[in-house]
């Protein structure tokens, strides 16, 4: 395999790790089993958290500490291969790192790790969805002017879909839609209180297991792959079809075909398909379709394209190679900003409340397309985090506009974020309307 023999050639790339959740230290944990690449800095917020897991991932007694400074960081690299860090500034100015992996899922911390790690010359690899949804654009604008790669990752459910996009796209099918299917039953009302005993059975946060469930997590996963692709939901927060996968084909019909759906080149989620990803397409080359029930792909006209896994952490690795040796991205969004997950408030809000974003009590998120979200002034849902109150009233079920909310202006994520959008909305973004 000549990504394997390239490695090989390249020598070892460094790798940053933010983050000590399941997928920071899965992928650590994996890193330490790669020819040709490692975990040499290792950063998270909490001290305790991260000696905890590095003492899960196996690293001697002697290793952790915490260091402070890029010289200790470099004598750590040196003496135990890794050093761990509580200053996440210390994988973008360490020279130990090639390539930099946002595993926080936090959009703030996300754009200060993409924004100072492309400063600082590292390639971005992000599992953190959340913010690539908002800034990914941006950054991959900005990578592209240094020389640099932003990706998704491989085994993320946003480049499972991608792969399959790119596979059935480059072999001249027509891909009429792209999905996922979805693990928990839907409740819009879910919250972490509801949730807190199921999530900790599981060994999740209750605000991470309250966004699967309410679906936010779902619509930022095919909100990145929107942005990737050029597809649409065919309606605001997509149908949630339930089907088999054999019955798949059927059910992406148009509907004057007998189906779901008004138009092609869609997205949306299947309940019934779980943990599967999956593309639809068509061909119009009569020998092709001649061929595909004898393939065992059905009789037509439309074809799924299903891959019923995903392996998270487990294939970073693949894209964490491909970025630094080749340039190349699993996951980037190339459209621009197609789509925007917009958050609706799941109970009464009234003025001075504070409000919290995703996998919260408050608001749930609803993939749009991007032109109706900035036509009527809607929030991104991962926009809402840190300090924010509401500014007016809002009623259960509306979705929520920049003139409700009152927003932390020191937040760089919101600073990036309106001047990338200043002129995507029709409300002037600024302190006085604010």
């Amino acid at each position: 395999m000549k990504l394997i023999s390239d490695l090989r050639k390249n020598g070892s790339i460094g790798v940053a790790v933010v983050g000590c959740g399941l997928m920071g230290t899965g992928l650590v944990a994996q890193l330490n089993k790669m020819e040709g690449m490692k975990a040499g800095v290792w950063s998270s917020r909490s001290h305790e958290a991260l000696i905890e897991s590095a003492k899960k991932v196996g690293f001697p007694e002697e290793a952790l500490y915490i260091s402070k400074t890029e010289e200790e960081v470099a004598q750590a690299v040196r003496d135990h291969g890794i050093a761990l860090v509580i200053d996440n500034s210390l994988t973008w100015t360490s020279p130990e790192v090639d390539a930099i992996v946002d595993c926080t899922g936090n959009t703030e911390a996300g754009a200060i790790i993409n924004e100072e790690g492309l400063n600082h010359g590292k390639h971005i690899v992000s599992f953190n969805v959340e913010c690539d949804v908002l800034l990914g654009p941006y950054f991959l604008k900005k990578a592209k002017e240094k020389g640099l790669c932003y990706t998704g990752t491989a085994g993320d459910e946003p480049g499972a879909m991608m792969e399959l996009y790119d596979f059935a796209s480059f072999l001249g099918f027509n891909v009429v839609a792209a999905g996922k299917g979805k693990n928990n039953p839907m409740d819009i009302e879910a919250t972490p209180d509801k949730l807190k005993e199921k999530a900790e059975s599981k060994g999740l946060s209750p605000r991470m297991l309250t966004s699967f469930v309410d679906a936010t997590n779902t619509m930022i996963e095919l909100n990145a792959v929107a942005n990737a692709t050029g597809l649409l939901p065919d309606t605001p927060g997509c149908y949630g079809i339930e089907s088999t996968i054999d019955g798949l084909a059927d059910k992406f019909r148009l509907k004057e075909e007998g189906g779901f759906f008004e138009k092609k080149g869609v997205l949306d989620y299947v309940m019934g398909i779980a943990p599967g990803v999956f593309v639809v397409v068509e061909t119009d080359d009569p020998l092709i379709r001649e061929e595909m029930p004898y393939l065992s792909m059905g009789d037509g006209p439309r074809y799924i394209f299903y891959r019923p896994y995903h392996l998270t952490n487990i294939e970073t690795p693949i894209t964490l190679a491909k970025a630094v040796l080749y340039g190349e991205a699993t996951i980037a969004p190339e459209k621009g900003y197609v789509a925007h997950t917009a958050a609706v408030a799941k109970k009464d809000l009234l003025l001075g409340d504070e409000i919290s974003g995703i996998g919260s009590d408050t608001c749930y998120g609803s993939l749009m397309d991007a032109r109706e979200v900035y036509r009527e002034n809607y929030v991104p849902i991962g926009l809402i985090t840190g300090n924010v109150k509401v500014k007016r009233e809002i009623k259960k079920g509306d979705r929520i506009r920049f003139e409700d909310l009152l927003f932390d202006e020191e937040s760089k994520l919101f600073k990036i974020f309106i001047k990338e959008h200043e002129n995507f909305y029709t409300l002037p973004l600024n302190s006085n309307v604010l």
